[in-house]
């Protein structure tokens, strides 16, 4: 009797290591197959549908570092990102500068650098800011060429500082200080090129240096004749030899169509990095962009979820809305505004970073940086963030790390002592 318990416990005890034998064969199958076969499937739905790759997991937010270094936990659903060092970003595969005003107003001016390329995105807010961007264009654009200029609509606080100043009949703005390869602008306008005492507006001198930059061998192109690829223009430009960075113009269809919102006419462009693999970061620029405009650009054109949105409109209250934030849902936002200042006499409402704004981002991201914002004590002005860069670079230690640096501070919005004294972040 002993023994016949012996025998079946010993069968058992086969059965069960074969057992065990056959799970470890079956879970290392599973394994090879997920990594030699599927993996990139996976990742590529991941990122697709979930805005990360398969090995990185998903941050959940998280405090942000200074610009002395270290990682930046980004927004739920999201990658992390590198705080940066300001000494990189000249030599970075990609950089992308949100210049903060040296003036108490509200305005863009965006510079992109992909080595030795340079986009200039607006120049605002400011005639006379125009010599704080020139100095700040100095540190890397040291070839005196911008190879793009793009105008995106004809408000003062985007293309002030393409004019710039008179001193003896001459202008100092950037389309006069600059060699341009290519201009790209809006195709329509509702400003007038004189005043009603009969002076030149703006946007006559503004024509007038286009006029000049062209004269000088500058193509100059609408944003329409980019779309339909017309004139020698281009729907996509790469910015590097690789042809793996590409500046690519937008279908907006008011360069086609009248608006009683200058705002509408804005040139809108999807900057695209391909890193490897099947991994590739968008960064979205749509101006000042509105609602009825922003609803076309989702139903005209094939957006992807991008990591980077320029804030339409300075974070106000008609722009950035849910038909767009949706698709793009967007990883990081950078708003170029002045935080508070009540710049045009509006409703409380409509101050800029405005709640609309907030209550509506919040949804995907509480990434958002602000350049500067007003200095209540001596009624000027103060960075927030201040510069912003965003740049990509290489290195053994960071493969392919999105960094952030910024001259003031890297500190979130919602962090700040202003946003803590005048907006709600979730209704808190």
């Amino acid at each position: 009797m002993a023994k016949r318990s012996s025998r079946r416990a010993k069968r058992r005890s086969k059965a069960l290591l074969a057992v065990i034998v056959l799970l470890v064969i079956v879970i290392a199958a599973c394994a090879c197959l997920y990594f030699f076969v599927f993996k990139e499937e996976v990742d590529s739905f991941l990122h697709q549908h979930f805005g990360q790759q398969a090995e990185t997991g998903g941050g959940t937010g998280g405090e942000t570092t200074g610009p002395e270094g270290g990682e930046t936990t980004g927004p739920e659903g999201g990658a992390e990102i590198v705080g940066g060092d300001v000494t990189e970003i000249a030599s970075a595969e990609l950089s992308i500068h949100f210049i903060a005003p040296a003036v108490k107003a509200s305005g863009d001016c965006t510079l992109i650098k992909a080595g030795d390329t340079e986009v200039l995105i607006d120049a605002g807010p400011t005639q006379g800011n125009v010599t704080a961007i020139k100095d700040y264009l100095e540190e890397y654009c040291t070839d005196g060429v911008l190879e793009y200029v793009i105008a995106t609509h004809a408000d003062t606080d985007h293309i002030a500082g393409l004019v710039g100043t008179s001193s003896g009949g001459k202008y100092n703005g950037i389309l006069y200080s600059y060699e341009i390869g290519t201009i790209i602008e809006f195709d329509k306008t509702n400003k007038s090129l004189t005043t009603p005492s009969g002076n030149p507006t703006l946007y006559a001198r503004y024509a007038a240096a286009v006029d000049y930059a062209e004269a000088q061998g500058t193509a100059v192109y609408t944003g329409l004749q980019c779309w339909n690829g017309e004139d020698g223009a281009q729907r996509t430009y790469y910015l590097d030899e690789a042809q793996t960075i590409s500046m690519n113009i937008l279908y907006n269809k008011f360069y086609e169509e009248s608006s009683s919102d200058e705002n509408n006419y804005s040139v809108c462009m999807l900057l695209s990095q391909e890193i490897g693999g099947s991994q590739t970061n968008h960064y979205l620029f749509t101006g000042d962009l509105e609602e009825e405009g922003e609803e076309a650009l989702v139903e005209n054109n094939e957006l992807p979820q991008v990591e980077l949105y320029k804030a339409g409109h300075h974070g106000s209250k008609t722009s950035s809305t849910n038909a767009l934030l949706e698709v793009i849902r967007p990883k990081y936002v950078a708003v170029c505004c002045c935080a508070g200042y009540n710049e045009y006499g509006a409703a409380e409402e409509n101050i800029f970073p405005t709640q609309a704004f907030i209550d509506r981002i919040a949804q995907y991201t509480d990434r958002v940086y602000v350049t500067i914002m007003l200095d209540e004590e001596t009624d000027g002005y103060q960075p927030m963030n201040g510069n912003i860069v965003f740049y990509y670079g290489k290195s053994e230690e960071e493969e392919g790390a999105l960094k952030l640096w910024c001259s003031n501070n890297d500190t979130i919005l919602k962090e700040t002592a202003w946003f803590q004294e005048n907006r709600t972040w979730n209704g808190v």
